[in-house]
């Protein structure tokens, strides 16, 4: 399989390198310039499957992803590729119309681990989680030998894709932070099914792990640990066991064979999203998790259509009876003759607005909860 990477991250590099001795798979484009990416260019070296990563521009990234839309293979874009929720939304429909695929790309949701998780949560099959029960409370701390505050942001938006296989969605978020330094910083979360989630950010452990993650359920408990080299070692009432660090391209493989999960990726964007408002309001930041798509946008603009449409027209009906009370005394009877059409005026727009009400009947319903 012929390979294309775009863009310049750690998970790229060590990608390529995975690919470089790799015998069945081979990369034969690079690229570490958005700017200077160019799709004829794949086409005529017959490139499979295009990797992209890192934070650009959002202007460069749309612009990208609106390039690639010809592209007949699998795009796999790494998370997050944004920080913008409604530039993830706007990438989420340009892969809709895509000639190919263009799936997100999630290497800690695609770990062996995390795998092994979703399975029991799920009930598919026996194993260490399957004595946990239903999950009531999820802790997950992370150490970081930088305290870059971008850097920070985007290790949670990738752990709350992790963190929302055993809870679900969160709708409701709190962080706290000690000044203005990045790190300590603490997220707790409450989940839509009730679980509570809480996410730290600390310098350093003790015993040097990468992350540490306690999972509570209303049967058992384990703990898991991550290491500097990626690999998970789990510890539950049944004893010990340990999950090798994940091979970037079976993960690149696993996930352009499974269906593209955008709501994951704008869920994680969303909370990010409420944990940095929350920490700038120093209040509780709630979530609506009611469902987007075209159907919800249609009815939350033609809400606020409707609301402004209401203020308005009660203004000018007490702006109107105003000038009319002395429009005659004054000499205004020409006036008079525009002002008195005003209602009829209102009259017209509300049937209009509520003939545009219609519009919802074309609109699918398919993919929305």
């Amino acid at each position: 399989m012929n390979v294309a990477i775009l863009g310049n991250v750690s998970f790229l590099r060590r990608l390529t390198t995975e690919y470089a001795e790799s015998r069945n798979h081979r990369v034969v484009y690079s690229q570490r310039a958005w700017e200077q990416f160019d799709l004829g260019a794949l086409r005529d070296l017959s490139v499979d499957t295009l990797v992209l990563g890192g934070s650009e521009d959002d202007t460069c990234l749309l612009r990208v992803i609106e390039s690639i839309k010809a592209f007949e293979g699998t795009s796999l874009l790494i998370h997050p590729l944004t920080n913008a929720v409604f530039t993830a939304y706007e990438v989420e429909r340009l892969a809709g119309d895509a000639v190919g695929k263009i799936v997100p790309l999630l290497p800690l949701f695609c770990s062996p681990m995390v795998r092994a998780l979703q399975q029991a949560i799920a009930g598919l099959e026996e194993n260490i989680f399957s004595e946990l029960g239903q999950i009531e409370r999820v802790e997950m701390e992370r150490a970081f030998a930088t305290d870059a505050e971008q850097n920070v942001f985007e290790t949670f938006t990738q752990d709350a894709t992790l963190l929302s296989v055993a809870t679900g969605p969160m709708n409701e978020i709190v962080a706290m932070r000690l000044g203005d330094e990045p790190v300590p910083l603490n997220v707790q979360c409450a989940s839509r099914s009730g679980g509570l989630v809480r996410w730290s950010a600390l310098r350093s452990f003790q015993d040097d792990a990468a992350a540490h993650l306690l999972i509570e359920g209303s049967a058992g408990r384990c703990e898991l640990r991550l290491n500097a080299s990626e690999q998970w070692t789990v510890k539950t009432a049944s004893g010990e066991q340990t999950f090798p660090a994940g091979n970037l391209m079976a993960q690149c493989a696993a996930a352009a064979d499974s269906p593209a999960d955008w709501r994951t990726v704008t869920h994680s964007l969303e909370v990010r999203e409420a944990a940095e408002k929350s920490m700038k309001r120093g209040r509780l930041v709630r979530l609506n998790l009611d469902g987007r798509g075209e159907r919800t946008a249609f009815k939350g603009t033609m809400a606020s259509l409707g609301c402004g449409l209401l203020l308005g027209g009660l203004f000018l009906m007490i702006i109107s009876a105003f000038i009319l009370s002395f429009s005659d005394a004054a000499g205004l009877g020409k006036f008079t003759q525009w002002i008195s059409k005003l209602p009829w005026v209102l009259a017209g727009l509300m049937l209009l607005f509520l003939m545009i009400q219609l519009l919802a009947l074309v609109i699918p319903r398919g993919g929305e909860d």
